[in-house]
């Protein structure tokens, strides 16, 4: 029986340019569906999805205060501090951090300045950064959800048991390294009914490790407003690091 006629096309393929690139080609892309990070396989969606609806949760309230646990890790002192406390948030740019362990630590920004003074370390000095300077950087809610994928590279890790239920575990490395970012990489946990911000871990550019777990979360309520307000005590010296200027 005679052979069929070849398909014109087959003289096409025969090209050996178009045979050597598809040789190479071809094997490269069937690889790289295999073995593509699974970031680039729907990962990074499903942890954006994650991250604004957290942020719509967070920017739809009003009012937020939990309860904090930290863990700061000073990895080239080798030297673990912990703390914890209450956190609180008021739209548009208040917040608190009053901590509890060690007792009168705090942190305020109250819309122009970020304060911090902790009488645990040195009774005699306070901090001050505007927030135009970066002070509101000490707001980890906005930090995180303000915005996140024009700002991070998100991977979504899976969903594990934090704090008062499962949370979305959510790695995020910022796209943009020096000046105002001050970590190298992050992870944040969200619950996955809530969508609030469960727990966080930093990791500074001084290889500085901060752990935060948040519970007992309650929204909606009615914060005294002295929460946000700051006077430096008497005996102390206001200092403001270069940058904090504003």
């Amino acid at each position: 029986m005679n052979e069929p006629a070849p398909h014109p096309t087959i003289k096409i393929m025969m090209n050996p340019t178009v045979f050597v690139l598809k040789a190479v080609i071809v094997p490269f892309l069937l690889a790289s569906s295999v073995w593509a990070p699974r970031s680039l396989l729907g990962q990074d969606g499903q942890a954006y999805e994650a991250l604004y609806a957290a942020s719509d949760r967070y920017y739809g309230l009003e009012t937020l205060c939990a309860h904090f646990r930290q863990e700061v890790e000073l990895t080239l002192r080798r030297r673990t501090i912990r703390s914890e406390g209450t956190v609180c948030m008021q739209q548009p740019d208040r917040f608190s951090m009053d901590y509890s362990d060690p007792d009168g630590d705090v942190l305020i920004v109250d819309g122009e300045f970020a304060w911090r003074f902790n009488p645990s370390i040195d009774d005699r000095q306070v901090i001050r950064c505007s927030v135009e300077g970066g002070g509101g950087r000490n707001n980890f809610f906005s930090t995180f959800l303000d915005n996140p994928r024009g700002r991070f590279e998100a991977v979504h890790e899976g969903r594990e048991p934090m704090g008062e239920g499962v949370s979305h575990k959510i790695a995020l490395t910022p796209k943009e390294t020096g000046g105002a970012v001050e970590f190298r990489s992050a992870v944040v946990w969200l619950h996955v009914d809530s969508n609030f911000i469960t727990a966080l871990e930093i990791r500074d550019t001084n290889e500085q490790i901060r752990r935060l777990w948040l519970t007992n979360i309650r929204v909606g309520i009615e914060i005294p407003q002295d929460v946000f307000h700051f006077v430096p005590p008497g005996g102390t010296h206001v200092f403001t690091p270069p940058g904090c200027e504003g």
